[in-house]
């Protein structure tokens, strides 16, 4: 399974694809400063990932796979604005 899901940590494991969006959506909605562990995940959905850059929750640990570590993590680790 793509997602776990815990009481304020979401890790996300191998290929997150579209059909886990909605679910990790409404995850980081409904949680009071979210965090997300990244370190088996090889693969966001673009979804997913905007998910992520709407809600900015904090990464409790960085992505091993290269791509994500270097070209992704960088983008959800910049200050943004409060979530809507």
């Amino acid at each position: 399974m793509p997602l776990e899901l815990g009481e304020g940590t979401a890790t996300l494991i191998g290929v997150v694809t579209v059909d886990e969006v909605e679910e990790l959506a409404g995850w980081l909605r409904a949680t009071t400063r979210p965090k997300v562990n990244l370190r088996r995940c090889n693969h966001l959905h673009t979804g997913a990932f905007q998910a992520l850059l709407l809600f900015r929750p904090k990464v409790s640990a960085a992505p091993t796979d290269s791509f994500l570590a270097e070209r992704v993590l960088p983008l959800l680790a910049r200050q943004g604005s409060e979530p809507p």
